[in-house]
């Protein structure tokens, strides 16, 4: 692939996927008139007091998936009350009762083919924070929070009943204002939506709202329903929340024969200023991870890691602190560089269309991710004391305007600073802008025991790479313009990453670069075919050059994807790539993949696929290149409405110098919806070692819980079952309640 046919090439996308914008019109929206009642409601999936009867009806859903503007193929019903107390919702899900698809489960933790219902509420009606309320009809509770991203970790305290009836399911909720943020004014508009979840027959899912909504158009506030004239009870300074929590850990190392234990009290404190503002203080927090991280293959990879955050401290709220991370820009607060707080303060607000946070964290032992042009190390930081202040400010149709500072200092001496501003906006309905810039400063210690690089002749740009002292600074910059609709999508993407750019709190990976790419989407829809429902083609394109002004990458991908009425996808992605690594220029690189997503039946789902493609051995220090293939199957089974088993297996071989693969096993069985037991398996052949976890939980309500488990390291020798032998044994107990 010549560059110059390659910037034709470029060209041409990028003028094509700009000839089909176009900018969709909004329905008028529609209004539900709510009415105050001075009786409680009595929670118990009946809606048979009086009252109800003087509810306004909602009804006349419509599809809002691959079904766009459908009418639901079931009736829904929803009516909604309140008083001085809490918010009340009522459903009528009508569907022949053995259609109906609900699984006894813990708290959040619905099957995605499970039915619910739930309710959307934009209580400032300013499009920057969205509560998701929903119950499936075995009342299993589901909540989230949307407006700058989404965060399904958000807990709230309400209460919901269901009743199964000849004629479908009916869900009662009871939403307490004290579990809701809002504003002080004594009568206030708010918008709310309603939505409805089911599979039908062909093994479809299909979401239906009341007021109809749109991909593409990407303000969720601007499409709901309106909810005028609501005089809630007033919210000063709420009840404070304890959280204390005891943690007991008993641990056997087999290797050296020694054994420890270790229990530790705790408390976390919520304290709610004001109705928007909330200061969370961490004292003793016990941050550690309730589930282990997947295991991953790291044989030939020259990069960090990326582990996805499960601690609720941080990942609560973790939305407002994105900076454009979920358009896949930049990471500049990655929490689980705060590996052991000792003490950690979170403080989140509101000033009119404004939203700010505050995290604070005393590290005992912190770790710092350095980037390089093609590579990336963590180094161990020992004690450090990490600041966050983020602010963001809603602009009209969902656009954002924020500001972040990050800084982190090290008691070995140094520290870093990272600021930035984000824009994102909407020029048209389906049309997205986005924008940041960042600069960073390190000041480095010259006082650590270990550095990166011992060779301090190891130089990029100005400086080397090794701790020595030096004041590195750098720079990050990037734009975005897309467009998604029904139909089509396209986009430009440009990221600058400067050699000295290093981010305090961040997950980034690589600097030296920069970085463009146009994409092209093209979807086909297939009304009357009798199997095939619908058709993506999709078209890729990135330039990659480093800040000398080498090309490193060029690389064009197309995809194909196959929907069908049955529920099975079918895909197919071909790339072709040349790459300049470690000085060294491999060219015409080919990568396939062929995978397949589908049902064998309403219980069992599967995901499977292949890829071939030529690989850069990169931990060689002559690199070469070799042919890989890598087989990966995926099978989720839902035994019976309480129990799930599901199994993934991973098989890489790269020829003449690696291969292996990798196992991940999980069962998990809900008593009730407060009484699960999970258990997670997993084996690498790469390292030759087991993981086995069960985990059993009770909870019965968001913030209390009693967890009990066991985490086993087992090691192997050529096989899986070769001279198994026990390597470490860690028993945990934790209890948390609410006061």
């Amino acid at each position: 692939m010549s560059s110059m046919r390659y910037k034709i090439l470029l060209c041409i996308a990028f003028v094509s996927s700009l000839y089909s914008q176009t900018f969709l019109d909004l329905t008028p929206r529609p209004s539900y008139d709510i009415q105050k009642i001075d009786t409680p409601i009595i929670i118990d999936g009946q809606l048979n007091e009086s009252v109800w009867e003087f509810a306004q009806i909602a009804t006349g859903f419509t599809d809002t998936g691959i079904f766009q503007g459908e009418k639901s193929a079931f009736k829904t019903e929803v009516k909604a009350l309140y008083d001085n107390q809490n918010l009340y919702v009522g459903f009528i899900a009508y569907t022949p009762p053995e259609k109906i698809r609900t699984s006894i489960s813990k708290r959040d933790n619905i099957n995605d083919d499970d039915d619910y219902v739930g309710i959307q509420l934009d209580l400032f009606d300013d499009e920057a924070l969205i509560y998701g309320i929903a119950a499936s009809p075995s009342a299993t509770q589901i909540d989230g929070r949307s407006g700058f991203g989404f965060d399904k970790s958000l807990d709230l305290i309400f209460d919901v009943q269901t009743t199964i009836t000849d004629y479908g399911y009916i869900v009662e909720f009871a939403i307490p204002f004290s579990s809701l943020r809002y504003s002080v004014a004594k009568t206030q508009n708010w918008r709310i939506n309603f939505y409805r979840r089911y599979t039908t027959d062909d093994e479809i899912g299909h979401e239906v709202f009341w007021a109809s909504t749109m991909r593409g158009i990407e303000c969720q506030s601007c499409q709901m329903a309106y909810l005028n004239n609501i005089e809630p009870p007033k919210q000063e300074r709420g009840d404070i929340e304890y959280i204390p929590s005891l943690v007991g850990g008993y641990s056997q190392d087999f290797s050296n024969d020694s054994t420890s234990d270790n229990f530790e009290p705790s408390l976390f404190v919520k304290y709610p200023l004001s109705s928007v503002d909330l200061l969370e203080i961490a004292l003793n927090p016990d941050f550690s991870q309730i589930e282990s991280d997947d295991i991953q293959n790291d044989i030939n990879t020259v990069n960090a890691l990326y582990f996805r955050e499960r601690r609720p401290f941080f990942s609560e709220g973790a939305e407002l602190f994105k900076f454009n991370s979920d358009r896949g820009y930049i990471n500049l607060f990655y929490s689980r560089t705060i590996n052991d707080p000792s003490v950690a303060l979170k403080y989140t607000g509101k000033i009119g269309k404004t939203a700010f946070g505050v995290i604070s964290a005393i590290d005992e032992s912190s770790l710092l991710l350095l980037p390089f042009e093609e590579s990336s190390t963590i180094v161990p930081m020992g004690e450090s004391t990490s600041n966050i202040i983020r602010m963001k400010r809603m602009l009209k149709n969902a656009g954002e305007l924020g500001a972040i500072i990050t800084n982190r200092t090290f008691d070995k001496g140094g520290d870093m600073t990272t600021a930035g501003i984000d824009f994102h906006y909407h020029p048209g309905n389906n049309l997205h802008l986005t924008l940041h810039a960042t600069s960073s400063v390190h000041n480095e210690s010259d006082n650590l025991e270990y550095n990166p690089v011992d060779e301090e002749d190891q130089t990029f740009d100005k400086y080397t790479k090794a701790f020595d002292g030096e004041e590195v600074t750098g720079n990050a910059m990037g734009f975005s313009l897309s467009k998604f609709d029904r139909h089509d999508n396209a986009g430009l993407t440009v990221r600058l990453r400067s050699p000295g750019f290093r981010t305090s709190n961040g997950f980034e990976r690589n600097n030296s670069t920069k970085w463009i790419k146009l994409s092209r989407g093209k979807n086909i829809y297939y009304d009357n075919h009798p199997k095939l429902l619908k058709s993506d083609h999709f078209i890729q394109l990135i330039h990659k050059e480093n800040y000398s002004g080498l090309t490193k990458k060029q690389e064009i991908t197309i995809k194909n994807e196959l929907s069908f009425k049955n529920g099975f996808n079918l895909s197919f992605e071909g790339e072709i790539q040349d790459e300049n690594f470690k000085g060294l220029q491999f060219d015409n690189h080919s990568d396939f993949t062929i995978s397949f997503t589908g049902k064998l039946n309403p219980k069992t789902k599967i995901h499977s696929g292949i890829n071939f493609n030529d690989e850069i051995i990169r931990y060689l220090s002559v690199p070469e290149v070799t042919w890989e293939n890598n087989i990966w199957f995926y099978t989720e089974i839902k035994l019976s409405n309480q129990s799930n088993f599901s199994i993934g297996i991973n098989y890489e071989e790269a020829q003449e110098y690696y291969d292996g693969f990798l196992i991940n096993a999980r069962y998990t069985h809900s008593f009730t919806s407060k009484l699960s037991l999970r258990a997670k398996v997993q084996y690498s052949d790469f390292s030759n070692t087991w993981f086995i976890e069960p985990l059993l939980t009770y909870q019965p309500n968001a913030f209390s819980a009693l967890y009990f488990g066991i985490n086993d390291l087992l090691n192997t020798e050529d096989d899986m079952f070769s001279n198994l032998t026990e390597s470490e044994r860690q028993l945990f107990v934790k209890f948390q309640y609410l006061f």
